[in-house]
């Protein structure tokens, strides 16, 4: 490449970067409360701020001050724990920071994108398809999360694009080489565990590669440094996790996949025994088509998939929505299986064959999803990689649409229509991307919930809550949580039906969360206590504060309100 071509791409990856990187900010820098509100923060995040929080205070790694867990992706709180420990006394300047490392996690692998589509497509292309993911409201609204997702995507594609770059095509890549794409990879697992699959998918394929060339055991060897750089990347928080909670399981992935099963009967597909005798066939089929059903929010088709939403109203239209936004996941599988079948054919799909093996990580993440953990409620989340890999096979695809077009297409006419449907297109995507980006849409009420909980209880009190990210980190009291996802002594109490023991065995004082959910777990149906638990109720359901949700005060027999004012007090 010339020194001027090399300029250009300078200029281009850092116009690209700086671009991406403002928006995000000011995406990020929106206030707390509206950020909480609308969807950005969700509640998962708070359970992170907090944890960070407590290691920078000496408490270890646990949500509620006591109680440690391992509830939480390692490397992404403890980058935040020196943010923390530096700003701790303020409860929004932490996570303004937070939001801004994210920005720049997703500016950096805005350009990384750019890097692996420009190997196999021209740079035209490849600048198109990177600002298409970067500003598409999928990776909008999951940068500025709160969670691990910017950092993991991050650390994924500089694993894949090192790995393409510096393994895959060298016949005798160096023992640093291997020793620092295993680096990378047990960083990318660090960041979030499930990227493990991204481990199994490049062995895989590097084991087939080297197969294919016939390579000798000395080759073969080159491996073992790969795997001792994952190894020295990943296993300090193995043994971090064990020393400080006394097991490196993670807490969240056995409670995601139990709640999963226990809220099914929310949305009609099996009886609430589910969740301790296993999934049944309606369940699985149910996660396997809402599994697919959430690739249309890939950043290349979102745009269309929210079109069509805009058309209309009426629950005749979301069902007619629900079955396009799964066979728009069905058309983009049948997509990727074509380019796989392509790329054994001819030198140019031969070469773009070396990125096949993320289909194969793909596979494994969503089997895993669909069949094992589940947890329908974060697919969008849990499959930010994939977002990304479509986009480099859009990439592919919108290279060959391009070439075919400009090849047959003679007729001023068709041009003219093509142009203006791209720019029509490119019209609807800004629009989306920026009414989704600065929406004031209430979506939760965590932080609602959390200043109603700070006034109407006592400094002392113990709070108990399903959902208690936001309560625990906004309100200023110890609150438990009960859902498992950072307290695996709660999910035992869960999955063992003693949760009304655990109350009083971890101090509970006040139980606050939605009433369906309460009713699940702990109430009677029509929100009356069991003869074991004494409950005061203390809130009504259609409290403007926090619509949907009550809380009870737990009392032990004969007990009273204690520090509840009398008016809120009911029977």
């Amino acid at each position: 490449m010339s020194v001027p071509a090399k300029r250009h791409r300078t200029l281009l990856l850092l116009a690209l970067f700086f671009s991406t990187l403002v928006f995000h900010m000011v995406v990020g820098w929106q206030d707390i409360s509206i950020l909480a509100r609308n969807g950005f923060l969700c509640d998962d995040s708070f359970y992170a701020f907090q944890i960070a929080k407590n290691i920078a205070a000496g408490n270890g790694p646990t949500f509620d001050g006591v109680l440690p867990t391992t509830g939480f992706q390692p490397l992404y709180v403890f980058i935040l724990v020196p943010v923390f420990w530096l700003f701790g006394t303020s409860l929004v300047v932490p996570v303004k920071i937070a939001l801004m490392i994210s920005a720049v996690f997703i500016a950096m692998a805005a350009v990384v994108l750019f890097l692996i589509t420009s190997r196999y497509v021209r740079e035209s292309i490849a600048l198109v398809v990177s600002p298409l993911w970067a500003f598409s409201p999928v990776v909008i609204r999951q940068g500025a999360n709160g969670l691990e997702t910017s950092l993991a995507l991050l650390l994924f594609s500089v694993s894949v694009y090192y790995y393409l770059a510096n393994v895959r095509g060298d016949p005798y890549p160096s023992r640093n080489s291997m020793i620092v794409l295993g680096i990378l990879l047990g960083l990318t697992i660090f960041a979030r565990i499930d990227e493990l699959f991204l481990l199994f998918a490049v062995l895989l394929d590097y084991l087939f590669v080297l197969r294919k060339r016939g390579a000798s055991r000395g080759a073969i060897a080159g491996v073992g440094y790969l795997l001792a750089g994952v190894c020295f990347a990943s296993s300090p928080w193995v043994l971090y996790y064990a020393v400080q909670a006394g097991t490196p399981v993670f807490d969240s992935g056995a409670a995601i996949r139990f709640l999963s099963m226990a809220y099914a009967p929310f949305f009609d597909v099996q009886a609430p025994a589910g969740a301790a005798a296993g999934p049944g066939v309606s369940f699985i089929l149910f996660n396997v088509v809402h599994s697919f059903s959430v690739l249309k929010a890939a950043p290349p088709v979102h745009a269309l998939y929210r079109l069509m939403e805009k058309a209309g109203s009426g629950a005749w239209l979301e069902t007619a929505l629900d079955i396009l936004g799964t066979i728009a996941g069905l058309v983009l599988v049948g997509v990727l299986v074509y380019y796989f079948i392509q790329s054994r054919r001819g030198a140019r799909f031969n070469r773009r064959s070396e990125v096949n093996f993320l289909l194969v990580f793909s596979l494994l993440l969503i089997g895993a999803y669909s069949f094992v953990v589940f947890g329908f409620f974060f697919f969008i989340r849990y499959y930010f990689p994939i977002y990304f890999i479509l986009c480099i096979y859009c990439a592919f695809l919108l290279e060959d649409c391009c070439g075919r077009f400009f090849a047959r297409a003679r007729s001023s006419v068709v041009r003219a229509a093509v142009f203006s449907c791209a720019g029509a297109y490119v019209i609807a995507f800004a629009l989306m991307a920026y009414s989704q980006s600065f929406r004031t849409k209430k979506v939760y009420c965590f932080y609602d919930v959390a200043k109603w909980a700070e006034k109407h209880t006592g400094e002392h009190d113990t709070i108990g809550a399903f959902q208690g990210g936001a309560i625990g980190y906004f309100s200023g009291r110890r609150v438990v949580n009960l859902d498992g996802k950072v307290n695996h002594d709660a999910l035992e109490a869960l999955k063992s039906g003693t949760l009304h023991a655990y109350l009083h065995k971890a101090g509970v004082d006040v139980v606050l969360d939605k009433c369906n959910v309460l009713e699940l777990f702990l109430l009677n149906p029509g929100g009356t206590a069991p003869e074991t638990l004494h409950l005061a109720r203390i809130t009504d359901a259609d409290d403007p504060c926090m619509p949907g949700w009550v809380a009870y005060r737990v009392l032990e027999e004969g007990g009273n309100g204690g520090s509840i004012h009398p008016s809120l007090m009911r029977r």
